[in-house]
């Protein structure tokens, strides 16, 4: 009868270890790249006389600043943060409101996660109607280049840790990259965070190769080269582990903090403003400039040949900006680029009805020295960064809704074919502004 009794007791320990490593393992497997936000409160800064004093207090607070560059150059007005601490007495003192007091939560309702897609490839089908993985974003891609006759899918290089780094090829009849001819280079989602972008890549590499099938003439003596993921170890990091996680994955001597801006790290006026030397910074530039991989990489497709575009599509807030943005001093081509950015503006507004703010970085949006759009510039192509749905008020920021995906990519897809067209014909007239309703129409 003890040896039963010990024997029950034995089982039932068993039983409980048992019962709790599947409540371990349940658990386990329902952490997602939200679950660090859970329990956290999400606020909207008030306007503030003194960022630094706010930025202080929001220290002290234990908050993250989901848009550190606006707020620096731009002041606090309705940017947002995720609050651990005294939540409660910064909305007392006036610093900000809350928005919500579970902000894993919120974006998990009103965003989601990613998922994989195992679906057909077809065009039509509904890929673009959720966030996607990395694996099914590149199979997406890889199924478009085998579908084509005219594209090439390559490996550019290797990211940080290892990963590929793709590029697809549209190579035009009687193009040759030792003369000087049309050539577009775009670049998606460099910040791992802006997942709209990615999404809108993957289309953008649809779309241009079925347009290839159907009118390959389109691409006479011109060359268009996409990369649709610029940065898949932040972007990996961003699906399963920190949703507003921007930069690579570099790890950085005597800090925890991991990552480099890629986007302040390149070599074109690298830290002359709008960037920092603090690795826990969002916008922290690296050790030197262009000592990313990434960087390199993109660099190194940039060089093969004489370019006359480039594009990097980032997100949010709705614009069309131009280089120079390490300094508010106008480009000598500013005429350039006004009418070229006018021309993706207009094609944009076309798709959709959305009126993007179109200007130089630096006068639109704020200075951000080391980015990639001067480093384009300074090799001669016209620079460009679009910064995609949804606008900087109201719209989600980095988490906007899924719903915004497809129309995103469409229009983006509609600005990357005026900036083509531009570029194989600099003096085409640009497109006339649409004529203001009259007021009673509004």
């Amino acid at each position: 009868m003890v040896a039963m009794s010990r024997c029950l007791a034995i089982a039932a320990v068993f039983a409980t270890g048992v019962e709790g490593a599947r409540i371990a393992k349940k658990k386990r497997s329902s952490q997602d790249c939200l679950s660090k936000y859970d329990g956290k409160t999400l606020m909207s800064l008030n306007a503030c006389s003194s960022v630094d004093e706010t930025v202080q207090k929001l220290t002290e607070a234990g908050c993250y600043i989901l848009d550190e560059p606006r707020v620096q150059q731009l002041g606090c007005t309705d940017a947002e943060v995720v609050c651990s601490g005294d939540a409660a007495g910064l909305e007392k003192a006036g610093v900000a409101k809350i928005l919500s007091t579970d902000a894993g939560a919120f974006w998990r309702g009103e965003s989601g996660v990613t998922h994989a897609f195992t679906e057909g490839m077809g065009v039509a089908s509904d890929f673009y109607s959720d966030w996607r993985d990395l694996e099914s974003q590149y199979a997406r891609v890889k199924s478009a280049v085998n579908a084509s006759s005219v594209a090439t899918m390559e490996v550019a290089g290797k990211t940080l840790e290892g990963r590929d780094m793709y590029i697809v090829r549209v190579r035009g009849r009687g193009y040759s990259p030792d003369k000087n001819m049309t050539r577009l280079v775009l670049t998606f989602n460099l910040h791992a965070r802006e997942w709209i972008t990615g999404m809108a890549g993957v289309y953008a590499v649809e779309h241009l190769l079925k347009k290839a099938e159907d009118e390959f003439s389109y691409f006479d003596n011109t060359e268009v080269v996409l990369m649709p993921m610029a940065n898949p170890d932040g972007y990996i990091y961003s699906t399963t582990t920190d949703r507003m996680h921007r930069k690579n994955m570099a790890n950085n001597p005597g800090s925890s903090c991991k990552g480099v801006d890629l986007n302040r790290n390149w070599d074109a006026h690298w830290n002359q403003g709008g960037s920092s030397s603090n690795a826990c910074s969002d916008v922290f530039h690296g050790p030197s400039a262009q000592s990313e991989p990434e960087t390199k990489v993109i660099a190194k497709v940039m060089e093969e040949a004489q370019m006359s575009v480039y594009i990097d599509t980032h997100s949010y807030t709705e614009l069309v900006i131009t280089s120079p943005a390490w300094t508010s001093t106008r480009s000598l081509r500013h005429n350039d680029y006004r009418k070229v950015g006018a021309s993706i503006q207009e094609a944009i507004r076309a798709t959709h009805g959305k009126r993007f703010t179109e200007g130089p970085v630096a006068e639109v949006l704020y200075t951000a020295s080391g980015g990639s759009i001067d480093y384009a510039d300074d090799r001669g192509a016209l620079g460009i960064c679009l910064e995609l749905r949804p606008p900087r008020f109201g719209g989600g920021g980095f988490a906007p809704n899924k719903r915004e995906i497809l129309p995103s990519a469409e229009e983006t897809y509609q600005g990357i074919l005026a900036a083509i067209e531009y570029a194989q014909d600099p003096s085409a007239p640009a497109p006339a502004p649409p004529t203001p309703a009259p007021w009673f129409w509004r």
